[in-house]
């Protein structure tokens, strides 16, 4: 529960209930004065036991109005005025003879039952309703009188009617002009304090947001700092061109290298999910390969790839949690002693470019990644020729099931690939540019669905394929 909230309605509660108390006070003594008239009126005329009764409402109405300030008489005094306000009219009226000789006394009533029906709540509005309407309903139709009324004879019907009516509707009009007021500055209040509350509100909420974007920056800053520079890879790639674009402050993709020994590790990696739960299984798998590289020893891609499967299904331990997390991975390795270069592919795409001509090597289904066993055999490790005009493209599947702006088709990699081999011609840095342009532009506005990762790489010279007859003329040399 939001406490500024509960707070906000306690202040509108007691703003409500003080606007309640203030029209209780206009009403007491309005008609406080009007039963004093009345009482006047009763003594000049020589009724002096029907004066007793607007008298006997000013005591009334002075003790309720004391007991409406404090909390435990509050109720008592509010049903003692509402109900002397209705009743004791009726009783005046019978007391000065019934309609005709009284002017419709009874009508002194109607500032009571005004209040009662728009301040009272429940059953008691309806029952001061009910009640009022009933008297006037019997009086206006039978316009009882007591056996022994006391007959005015100084003043006649009429001057007695106007009296009447002089005096009650201003009441009325005081009420209702007071209610109004007081509903006005309560609902003017109730605006100022609900804006002042959304405000702070607002404020709060857009604090949270920036610190906790704050915290992601920062979270962010300290993934990339584990991705490996680019000085590291030196011996490895001639260029070196990745574009990173995260759906969220941190993501699920990243690259990986090291080396152990003679051998050398260049990964794409695809986790599940994006965000901060993406962001997780990416430290974790960060984790976990450097220790299946480091404890195993000259691995091949192929086996790099289905250690590190099992030892994730281990470590999640999914045959008792039924974790269904896992990651897509595309793995280089680079043999320094043979100068071989291999790879295997899990879930994530490798593009090899010679030339004009492309191949998508074959990439398995990220489904066998939440698999061990028997599953894990069925993956394919093969040898990549390279060649002086030869580029290796490794990425996520963020870009292919990216949606268009038009047609809302995915982007695919049969798309990626001739969009891809539309700048083949050109350098490396100018064919990504092409392609992230035409990418960019096939998106449009389209909400980005999950994290994109492309890496364009062109080997070393160094790892050139040799054919067999270079070897041959190397052997003849040598001899």
């Amino acid at each position: 529960m939001d406490p500024h909230g509960t707070n906000t309605d306690r202040y509108i509660a007691l703003l409500r209930l003080r606007g309640e108390r203030r029209i209780f006070l206009a009403m007491g003594l309005a008609m406080s004065v009007c039963a004093s008239l009345w009482a006047a009126w009763c003594l000049w005329a020589g009724a002096t036991d029907a004066a007793m009764v607007p008298g006997l409402y000013v005591v009334l109405a002075l003790l309720s109005l004391l007991g409406l300030w404090r909390r435990r008489t509050e109720i008592v005094a509010r049903h003692t005025l509402l109900s002397a306000g209705i009743l004791l009219p009726f009783i005046l009226q019978m007391l000065l003879g019934g309609i005709e000789s009284s002017g419709m006394v009874m009508l002194w009533c109607l500032p009571s039952l005004v209040a009662s029906v728009n301040i009272q709540r429940g059953r008691f509005r309806y029952t001061y309703l009910i009640i009022a309407g009933t008297l006037l309903t019997f009086f206006a139709a039978f316009d009882p009188v007591l056996p022994h009324p006391i007959l005015l004879s100084k003043i006649p019907s009429s001057g007695l009617l106007a009296f009447n009516l002089g005096t009650i509707m201003p009441a009325n009009f005081i009420l209702a002009d007071r209610m109004l007021a007081t509903q006005r500055e309560l609902r003017k209040q109730v605006f100022a304090i609900k804006g002042a509350a959304e405000k702070r509100f607002l404020e709060t909420v857009e604090q949270r947001n920036l610190e906790m974007q704050q915290s992601l920056d920062y979270a962010g800053r300290i993934q990339m700092a584990l991705w490996p520079g680019r000085e590291r890879m030196h011996g490895l790639f001639q260029e070196l061109h990745v574009h990173y674009r995260p759906k969220e402050a941190v993501g699920g993709d990243l690259i990986w290298h090291a080396r152990v020994e003679d051998r050398s590790y260049f990964m794409v990696l695809d986790c599940t999910g994006h965000g901060v739960p993406g962001s997780l299984m990416s430290m974790l798998i960060h984790g976990l390969l450097n220790e299946v590289v480091h404890t195993g020893r000259n691995l091949s891609a192929l086996q790099v790839v289905r250690r590190t499967q099992q030892l994730l299904s281990d470590r999640l331990d999914r045959e008792r949690t039924g974790n269904t997390d896992g990651a897509e991975m595309a793995v280089l390795c680079f043999d320094h002693t043979n100068r071989r270069v291999t790879c295997c592919s899990l879930g994530c795409g490798i593009l090899v470019q010679h030339g004009n001509s492309a191949t998508h090597l074959r990439s398995h289904s990220s489904n066998s990644s939440l698999l061990t066993g028997e599953r894990l055999n069925d993956l394919t490790e093969f040898q990549v020729t390279i060649t002086e005009d030869t580029r290796l493209f490794l990425y996520t599947d963020g870009i292919a099931d990216q949606f268009c702006s038009k047609d809302q088709r995915k982007f695919s990699r049969t798309r990626l690939e001739n969009t891809l081999m539309q700048a083949a011609d050109r350098s490396s840095s100018e064919q990504m540019d092409h392609f992230l342009k035409a990418f960019d532009e096939w998106r449009g506005e389209t909400p980005q669905v999950d994290d994109l990762l492309l890496v364009s790489v062109v080997p070393h010279s160094c790892w050139r394929t040799v054919r067999e007859e270079d070897e041959n003329d190397l052997a003849v040399d040598a001899a």
